[in-house]
C-alpha cells in the first residue's frame, strides 16, 4: 500500500464517498476514485452491494412552471446571435 493509498484507507469509514474523501485530502476526485477502485480490487476496501444506489433528489415544483412559460424557440434571436458570433470571429 502506497502512502497515498494509506491516507485513503484512514478516511474510508463506510459512510464517506470518494468525493468527500478527496475533498478532505485536497486531491482530485478522479484520482481518488481510481485509488479506491485499486484498493477494492486488492480486497482492502469493500464496495457497496449492487442495488444500493440512492434515488435522485425530487425535482422542485418551480421547474415545471418555468419550463411551461415559453416552449417556443426564438428563432430570430438565435439567428441574431449566430450572425453576431460570425461577425466577431
Amino acid at each position: 500500500v502506497t502512502r497515498r493509498q494509506g491516507a485513503l484507507l484512514e478516511l474510508a469509514d463506510g459512510a464517506r464517498t470518494p468525493v468527500s474523501i478527496a475533498w478532505s485530502l485536497g486531491r482530485p476526485a478522479y484520482h481518488t476514485l481510481l485509488d479506491i477502485r485499486r484498493l477494492a480490487a486488492a480486497g482492502l476496501v469493500e464496495t457497496p452491494p449492487d442495488g444500493t444506489e440512492t434515488a435522485p433528489p425530487p425535482v422542485p415544483s418551480w421547474v415545471a412552471t418555468v419550463a411551461a412559460v415559453n416552449t417556443d424557440t426564438d428563432v430570430a434571436l438565435l439567428r441574431r446571435l449566430r450572425d453576431a458570433l460570425e461577425a466577431y470571429l
